[in-house]
């Protein structure tokens, strides 16, 4: 019997098939603190290891199976992440298969899927606020009667929005693993104080330059009209203002470490930003009679006013990135702002409640000092095929387990505590805590 340092309470379990079986018959109770704990599960049938995995599962743990045979296709299937080492059944079953056949794949994996989850979150917020950004322009012209016109419309569609969203998931996975996790729901703090606060700023920054133009002594307002000609100055300072916003926002919402790379390394996303800021500063600074026509702009007639709509652009450009910098990704303000939050506050998993449990029960896991267990005869009961039938509510029938060990070599040794061993079969919380390889038991009963 190997000695256990009972001051420790941090125990971990390793168990085989026929013991993981012995449990889930007989101690079903006593599973889940098992798989908590449990740090080596070996020699198990295909379908104990599907039990292991959705036994995980149901604890709240994200599973991830390796497999290289036709035996783990049913865990594999089950899990998370299946992944296949070798070319064989088994990569018919999972999704990932590696060129290697080791485990060194498991961390690739994990990176590529936090870079792919912070990059999904990332253009979801950039499409809303793109929305938000654009709806705002209009309701702001429809003040008085304009609109954004035709041209511009596509000009932010096509050019702008439909080109950075699709350069922007180029952006490769970080070079390491990291303790932090990526944000896992959309209704969370960081998302919701994300979208709120850059809408916020996009309103402030294009109502600024809708009211600024205004004030010079050049400036002619807009006149309803039936021909549908909506050039006007305010539709060249709102429409100006909101192209610099794409570009700011998707700069912003392009997080780099620690589950993605710097921008700097998507070199297409590199230049796309290069390119729509050099054509939104054409647009801006000096536009050619024939294209200010086709977009239907009004461009303004002095050259030091429109650099200062570039210094407008400039401006909420750093707003935002110092926003999503120094506030959405500040730790310590998104748990403030989880705390008092009713709605955003998580429930703690079952496995953390179950090792809270056990951490604070002093008699877990309980030993017996003889080193013979109960689960150790039922095993060799069960290979004998004399084990007890069950009885009318599908539990195992104590008196007939009792004759058997009895009528063993086994059990005589047992005669002195039988009642001990009875009393254990009616009270599960007397359980196994950790089981070796084979048939013999680390501790026991």
């Amino acid at each position: 019997m190997i000695e256990i340092d009972e001051e420790n309470q941090r125990f971990h379990f390793a168990l085989t098939g026929k013991s993981w079986s012995a449990l889930r018959q007989y101690f079903p109770d006593i599973i889940q603190k098992i798989l908590v704990r449990g740090a080596v599960f070996a020699r198990m049938a295909p379908e104990q290891k599907a039990q292991l995995v959705e036994g995980l599962q149901d604890l709240g743990y994200y599973v991830a199976m390796c497999g290289d045979g036709a035996n783990d296709c049913g865990a594999l299937k089950t899990a998370h992440t299946g992944i296949s080492l070798s070319e064989a059944e088994a990569s018919v079953a999972s999704p990932f298969t590696s060129k290697k056949p080791t485990i060194e794949c498991v961390p690739k994996v994990i990176s590529e899927g936090r870079c792919a989850l912070v990059t999904s979150f990332g253009i979801f917020k950039y499409m809303a606020l793109y929305s938000l950004t654009q709806f705002v322009s209009v309701l702001i012209l429809y003040w008085n009667g304009a609109n954004l016109t035709d041209a511009e419309f596509l000009y932010v569609d096509l050019f702008l929005i439909t080109t950075l969203s699709v350069t922007f998931g180029y952006t490769g996975p970080y070079g390491q693993l990291v303790k932090d996790l990526p944000p896992s729901s959309l209704i969370s703090p960081g998302p919701i104080l994300s979208l709120i606060s850059q809408a916020a700023i996009q309103i402030i920054f294009q109502l600024f330059g809708y009211l600024y133009v205004a004030t010079q002594p050049w400036f002619k307002e807009f006149e309803e009209n039936d021909d549908y000609d909506f050039a006007s100055h305010e539709n060249t300072a709102v429409f100006l203002v909101s192209t610099y916003q794409y570009v700011a926002l998707a700069v912003a919402f392009a997080k780099g470490a620690p589950f993605r790379k710097t921008i700097f390394s998507n070199y297409l996303f590199l230049i796309n930003l290069l390119i729509c800021i050099a054509v939104s500063l054409w647009l801006t600074i000096y536009p050619t009679d024939y294209f200010a026509g086709v977009m239907e702009l009004s461009p303004f007639p002095e050259i030091t006013f429109r650099l200062i709509f570039v210094g407008i652009g400039v401006a909420n450009f750093v707003v935002s990135l110092l926003l999503e910098m120094f506030l959405i990704d500040n730790v310590i303000i998104v748990r403030k702002c989880k705390g008092s939050c009713a709605c955003c506050k998580a429930s703690d998993y079952d496995y953390t409640v179950i090792e809270k449990e056990m951490e604070e029960d002093p008699t877990w896991p309980p030993l017996d000092a003889s080193g013979q267990g109960l689960a150790q005869y039922l095993q060799r009961l069960e290979s004998m095929n004399q084990m007890p039938p069950k009885d009318g509510n599908g539990k195992q029938s104590s008196a007939t387990l009792e004759e058997l060990l009895e009528s063993t070599d086994d059990g005589r040794t047992m005669a002195d505590g039988t009642n001990q061993i009875n009393q254990k079969v009616q009270n599960k919380e007397d359980t196994i805590v950790a089981v070796g390889s084979n048939d013999n038991f680390i501790t026991s009963l």
